[in-house]
């Protein structure tokens, strides 16, 4: 029997729709009828509080009981196994794991993974500062000697007003892309990280050298369909 998987999504509501829209068309490769997709539920809470203003201290509004309520919900509408398409969220992965009873994908860990089997030891990132300055994908890439090469203060700077804008359907300039990766590719990047799964949404605006932490959690979740 097909398992369920239960996606904790809306962060953001667009990262969320081309995550459900990228696994349906790995899948498509493969079935012969609709009902060999994936059953997938998805709960999309947008009102989960900002993790990367959080993280920093610019808020004192801790997004980890929501993001706890919506495993938990998940957990008992039946799901088998639990997603969450959002890097910086996974910040609060260990409290949300520690309050479910089925599996939950470590996106982290995943993308450590395909990046050592890539070969790669020196990659560019590309991520919230939330993600960054907590060192939480940092960590799961130097644990396997991969060296993390990042935008500098004024350039990240840039590179969230992008991801915020990306939230709520802004638009985001081929050309500023551009000068991020290249700047990450002069310091010596062998591939650029899309470690922010709002970059997944326009990653068509970017270089061809580049692991999408999106389609690596997609994969992943497939990898537990059966």
């Amino acid at each position: 029997m097909s398992k369920t998987m239960g996606v904790i999504g809306g962060m953001g509501a667009l990262a969320t729709a081309t995550f459900y829209a990228m696994i349906t068309n790995i899948q498509d490769q493969h079935v012969k009828v609709e009902q060999d997709y994936l059953d997938i539920l998805i709960y999309s809470k947008t009102s989960i509080p900002d993790r990367t203003a959080y993280i920093l201290g610019q808020s004192d509004i801790n997004p980890t009981a929501d993001i706890i309520a919506a495993a938990v919900t998940l957990e008992r509408a039946g799901v088998d196994f639990l997603v969450m398409p959002c890097v910086t969220a996974h910040y609060f992965y260990k409290e949300a794991a520690g309050m479910v009873g089925i599996p939950f994908i470590n996106l982290l860990d995943e993308i450590a993974m395909h990046v050592q089997a890539k070969g790669l030891n020196r990659v560019g990132l590309l991520a919230t500062q939330g993600t960054s300055q907590s060192r939480i994908l940092h960590n799961a890439l130097e644990g396997r000697g991969i060296e993390v090469l990042t935008p500098d203060p004024a350039q990240q700077a840039e590179l969230m007003n992008t991801i915020y804008s990306t939230k709520i359907g802004g638009h985001v300039s081929a050309q500023e892309f551009d000068k991020l990766e290249d700047a990450l590719f002069a310091k010596g990047a062998q591939s650029i990280i899309l470690g922010c799964t709002e970059l997944s949404t326009i990653k068509g605006k970017m270089a061809a050298e580049h692991v999408d932490a999106l389609s690596i959690l997609a994969h992943a979740a497939l990898k537990m369909k059966i």
